[in-house]
């Protein structure tokens, strides 16, 4: 009975395959499931530091300033910077072990230091300040602020003269302000150069501007005025009134003009400095190497954001100068009295500029210093002051503060302002 067998065959060829195709489709299953489990398993957890960070630091009796910090990992390497708007101001190393973040700013003799814990960072911004080391605690999340794209009210946008404190003490200053929304930033320019950039925001009537970038601590705040006006203050009690420049100009209100802040006593006497140099040799004015030539002499410090600011353009000058009788000398007035320690942030502040002219250290910030080692001077009251000699060695022109790459058209201006000069006094012979 052939017939018989086939059936009992048949089913058992069919039982098998079946088996085979469900233990297939039973081990995609497997594999898909495991494939996820490694997929979620061995996807990296975020990095617990890495990232930008929300910040406010003490700024001594007035309120907390805000400022952003980026934390960048690279395997072990970390790197950081305070971040303001579009403003980085770049940590020279930097450290993390899990919990505890160290970056510093060897430029400025500062190092932030900070704990990692519940997912915040607090901790001290330390730096030297005068004769000793400060630290300003400050904390920071990853709460960061957001941006409406439109704000109520005027765009203000533009330029502003300034009237910062009152009677006596007022000064007039400038301010360039740029909206987008509810975002706000721009810079205030006092006789010292600028404020580098601010970065806050207008909401609700309410301006709020601030920076921290490692030396300085600055807050505006203010409510706008039914006329139009910024009404407030920097820090908590220094009053300013804002009004458009146009306004405030055709009214006859005028900012100081940083070419005519700082005079000489004598024009007609020989501009006299002095100083040690980076090898600790004494530098002075009547040496031979400034004999009939043109001196550019910069009153600097390498705590001052706006003399870092100069240095890059006093560096591009003399490379393209100084084979035509160009000289540049930069007088440094250090914190702390230390000679072997300010040469050493000289030496850095020369480093970090590629800087080939004469850096000298000629004192310290102490009240006094200036009128003591520079009295020739009158109403000295800004770093950088840059002072520009004929090659006589008389003086030419005093230009106090130093305004940077944030003011715009004002650094471009100011800069080709600087090369003209230089250009008529060595065209100019020595009478």
């Amino acid at each position: 009975m052939p017939h018989a067998s086939r059936p009992s065959r048949h089913r058992g060829i069919s039982c098998s395959t079946s088996w085979i195709r469900f233990g297939f489709l039973e081990m995609l299953m497997f594999l898909g499931i495991l494939g996820v489990f490694c997929l979620v398993a061995c996807q990296k957890a975020p990095d617990p530091v890495a990232g930008l960070w929300q910040a406010e630091i003490e700024n001594g009796n007035a309120p907390k300033v805000a400022f952003q910090i980026e934390v960048v990992r690279d395997g072990d390497t970390v790197r950081g910077a305070l971040v303001n708007g579009p403003d980085r101001e770049e940590a020279t190393s930097g450290s993390f072990d899990g919990k505890s973040l160290a970056l510093k700013f060897n430029f400025y003799d500062a190092e932030l230091q900070a704990e990692l814990a519940d997912g915040k960072l607090t901790g001290e911004f330390i730096r030297q300040r005068g004769k000793s080391r400060t630290g300003r605690k400050f904390t920071a999340s990853r709460e960061l602020p957001t941006f409406a794209a439109t704000a109520a009210g005027p765009d203000l946008s533009g330029d502003w003269i300034l009237k910062v404190g009152e009677g006596d003490e007022q000064r007039v200053w400038r301010a360039t302000l740029k909206q987008e929304g509810e975002k706000l930033g721009g810079t205030v320019i006092p006789i010292s150069g600028d404020w580098g950039n601010l970065a806050g925001y207008v909401k609700d009537g309410q301006i709020y501007l601030s920076r921290f970038d490692g030396i300085r601590g600055l807050l505006w705040t203010a409510r706008i005025a039914d006329d139009g006006t910024l009404v407030g203050n920097f820090g908590s009690d220094r009053k300013v009134v804002a009004e458009r420049f146009e306004s405030a100009m055709a009214q006859g209100t005028k900012p100081q003009d940083p070419g005519s802040y700082t005079t000489v006593k004598d024009p007609e006497e020989p501009f006299r400095f002095a100083g040690v140099d980076l090898d600790g040799k004494q530098v002075a004015s009547t040496d031979s190497r400034f004999a009939g030539k043109v001196v550019v002499v910069t009153i600097t410090g390498t705590w001052c954001p706006n003399c870092h600011d100069e240095a890059p353009v006093l560096v591009d000058l003399y490379k393209r100068y100084k084979d035509q009788g160009l000289e540049i000398v930069g007088l440094a007035y250090e914190y702390t009295g230390n000679v072997e320690r300010d040469l050493e942030l000289l030496r850095i502040y020369r480093t970090r500029h590629s800087i080939e002219f004469p850096l000298l250290l000629a004192g310290t910030t102490e009240p006094g210093e200036i009128a003591r080692t520079l009295p020739q001077l009158v109403n000295f009251g800004a770093y950088p002051t840059t002072i520009y000699l004929n090659r006589d060695g008389k003086v030419d022109y005093i230009h106090a503060g130093f305004e940077s790459k944030v003011t715009g058209d004002r650094h471009a201006k100011l800069v080709a302002e600087i090369e003209e000069r230089v250009k008529h006094l060595l065209a100019t012979p020595k009478s």
